[in-house]
C-alpha cells in the first residue's frame, strides 16, 4: 500500500545480454529546468514524518503541452503507510516555473473526513480538466476509499473529493489506483474517465482489479465493474486508453507465476478480453529498500497506438540485480513482444535498476529509474531515451542531483522514495517528476522534495 527534429541519420545495433543498445541516438538528449518544485508543508503533523515528500505521478495537457501537473504524498506515516495530504505542483509555461498546493477538502489535515491519503496520480481530459485521484484512509477504524478532485483552472485549485469507491468493511482495502482519461476526438467514449484499483477481500483471499467510469467529468461513476478474475490476486491496475477508444488495463497477477498481463475491453470498460501475459515478474528487488518490486510501468503512444510495459527485473542477470525490462505492444494489446533490457548493463555492472516510469509520443519512447550501486546511501535518477518506438536506445543519462538514503522517508524502516514516479511527453518535451532526499539546511531526520526536469530534442 501506501507521481522536431529528426533522430540522428545513423544507428549502430549491439545486441548484450538482451539490451539493444543504439550508438549516437539524438533524441530528447537535452535537460532543462532541472530543479526542486515544491515541499513538505505539514511539518510532522499527527505523528507523520516532517519534510517528506513521495511518489510523484505527472500528466499534461494534451491539447496545451505547455500545462504540467505533478501530485505526490506529503508527510509520510512510516509505521501503517499514507500521508497527511497529497500535494500538488502545477506549471503552466511548460516546467519553467510551478504554482504549489494541497488537495482540499480530502484528510483532516485540510478540513476533510479522512485521516491519511495516499497514492495521488493525476490525469488530464480533452477540455483541460485535471483529475486527481488518491486512495482516502482511516486508521482508526475500517474506511478505505478511491477519491477524485477536478480541477477546473488548469491544476492551479481544486474541487471538493467525489468518492468513487467507499468501503468500511474491516475485511476490504482498497490500493494501488490509476486513472486514465479518453482524449482521443474518433473515440466513441471521448472524455470519458477510467479510475482502476486492485480491492483486497481478506476474508476471501482475494484482490481483484475494480474499474469504473465517468461521462460527465467526474461528478458521478457508473457501477462498480471487475477487469480480472473475480477470485485473482492482483495489484497495480494501469488503465490505457487507446487512440480508437479501447481500453487496456495492465496489472500484476499473483501466480503462480506472478507476472505482468493486460486486459483489453473495446466497449468502453465494460467487458474485457481473457488475460494476455506481458512476462514473468523475475525482479530480486533492491536491498533495504522499498522499491516498488517488479510493478509495471506503462504508457501509450497517442500517435502510434503502441502500449508499452517497463518494470524492474533480473532474467539478464546472474548477480542478483535488476535491470528495466521493457514489452511492446503493436496490435492493441492482443499481444506482446519478447522483453528487451533498456538499460545499458554489462558483464560486471553492479548497478542495480529499480521503480521505472515509461512515456511514449510519435516512435520516440523514454524509460527512467533509479539505480544504486551495492548497498551504498546514493541513488541516482536516469532515463534512456529511443528514437524508433523502443527498438533501440541511446546512452543512458543522470537526472539531477543523487539521493542520500539517509534523509529518505521510510515504509516501516526502509528507505522509500515511491512505488511510481512521474514521466510524460509531448511532440517536443519530456517532464519527469521524482523525489529527491539529501541533507537540507537544517538537522534533521528526513529532507525529500519533489523534483522536476523537462527533456527537449
Amino acid at each position: 500500500m501506501l507521481t522536431h527534429r529528426s533522430a540522428a541519420a545513423s544507428v549502430l545495433v549491439v545486441v548484450l545480454a538482451g539490451h539493444a543498445e543504439a550508438q549516437s541516438v539524438e533524441v530528447f538528449r537535452t535537460k532543462t529546468f532541472v530543479q526542486q518544485i515544491s515541499a513538505d508543508p505539514f511539518a510532522g503533523a499527527a505523528g507523520s514524518e516532517a519534510d517528506t515528500q513521495v511518489e510523484p505521478s505527472v500528466a499534461l495537457d494534451p491539447n496545451d503541452p505547455s500545462t504540467v501537473v505533478a501530485v505526490f504524498q506529503q508527510g509520510r506515516f512510516d509505521a501503517n503507510g499514507a500521508s497527511v495530504d497529497p500535494g500538488f505542483a502545477t506549471s503552466q509555461d511548460g516546467g519553467r516555473t510551478w504554482t504549489t498546493g494541497n488537495l482540499p477538502g480530502l484528510t483532516v489535515a485540510v478540513g476533510g473526513p479522512f485521516e491519511r491519503a495516499s497514492d495521488p496520480v493525476v490525469a488530464i481530459g480533452p477540455d483541460g480538466s485535471v483529475y486527481a485521484q488518491t486512495l482516502a484512509l482511516d486508521v482508526s477504524d475500517c474506511r478505505s476509499a478511491v477519491s477524485v478532485q477536478r480541477s477546473d483552472d488548469h491544476g492551479l485549485t481544486f474541487g471538493a473529493p467525489v468518492l468513487v469507491q467507499d468501503d468500511s468493511a474491516c475485511t476490504l482495502f482498497n490500493d494501488k489506483n490509476w486513472i486514465a482519461v479518453d482524449t482521443f476526438p474518433g473515440s466513441p467514449h471521448f472524455g470519458r474517465v477510467y479510475g482502476a484499483w486492485d480491492r483486497i477481500d481478506s476474508a476471501a483471499g482475494t484482490a481483484p482489479t475494480l474499474l469504473r467510469f465517468s461521462d460527465d467529468r467526474g461528478a458521478t461513476w457508473s457501477g462498480l465493474l471487475t477487469v480480472s478474475d473475480p477470485s485473482a490476486q492482483t495489484v497495480g491496475a494501469l488503465p490505457l486508453v487507446q487512440p480508437s477508444g479501447d481500453l487496456t488495463v495492465i496489472y500484476n497477477l499473483y501466480g503462480p507465476p506472478t507476472g505482468q498481463v493486460s486486459q483489453t475491453s473495446h466497449d468502453g470498460g465494460q467487458h474485457f478480453d481473457a488475460p494476455v501475459t506481458i512476462g514473468t515478474d523475475q525482479s530480486s528487488g533492491a536491498s533495504g529498500m522499498r522499491t516498488g518490486g517488479g510493478l509495471p510501468a506503462a504508457a501509450v503512444d497517442p500517435v502510434s497506438g503502441r502500449l508499452y510495459a517497463v518494470w524492474a527485473d533480473g532474467r539478464f542477470r546472474s548477480d542478483g540485480l535488476d535491470d528495466i525490462v521493457l514489452g511492446v505492444s503493436s496490435d492493441d494489446g492482443a499481444s506482446w513482444g519478447p522483453l528487451a533490457a533498456v538499460d545499458p548493463s554489462r558483464p560486471g555492472d553492479v548497478l542495480n535498476h529499480f521503480t521505472p516510469a515509461v512515456a511514449a509520443h510519435g516512435g520516440a519512447v523514454l524509460v527512467s529509474y533509479r539505480t544504486r550501486r551495492g548497498d551504498t546511501l546514493r541513488v541516482d535518477m536516469r532515463y534512456v531515451a529511443s528514437p524508433d518506438g523502443g527498438a533501440t536506445f541511446g546512452r543512458e543519462r543522470r537526472l539531477g542531483r543523487s539521493t542520500n538514503l539517509d534523509f529518505a522517508a521510510t515504509a516501516r524502516g526502509l528507505p522509500f522514495l515511491g512505488d511510481y514516479m512521474g514521466l510524460t511527453a509531448s511532440t517536443d518535451a519530456v517532464h519527469a517528476v521524482w523525489c529527491v532526499a539529501f541533507r537540507g539546511r537544517l538537522a534533521a531526520t528526513h529532507h525529500q522534495t519533489a523534483w522536476s526536469a523537462t527533456l527537449v530534442r
